[in-house]
């Protein structure tokens, strides 16, 4: 099992770019294109906190979990 992230949909949804949704939480850049792409090892609860909360919406929103086939 793996733990994906929803954000390109999300921004994609709201019609933000990965710098304007940085800017927005206040985060880094690199780290927030990170998490848009898949990339990130490692999510900071912070990240999860600013995001959820700018993006109105749950944590279930914003990340899942894929199944291994």
């Amino acid at each position: 099992m793996k733990l994906k992230s929803n954000l390109k949909n999300l921004l994609a949804e709201r019609g933000l770019t990965i710098r304007e949704f940085s800017r927005q939480i206040d985060y880094r850049f690199d780290t927030v294109r990170q998490l848009y792409h898949g990339t990130l090892s490692r999510i900071p609860v912070e990240l999860i906190e600013r995001s959820c909360e700018t993006l109105d919406c749950d944590i279930s929103d914003l990340l899942y979990v894929e199944k291994d086939a």
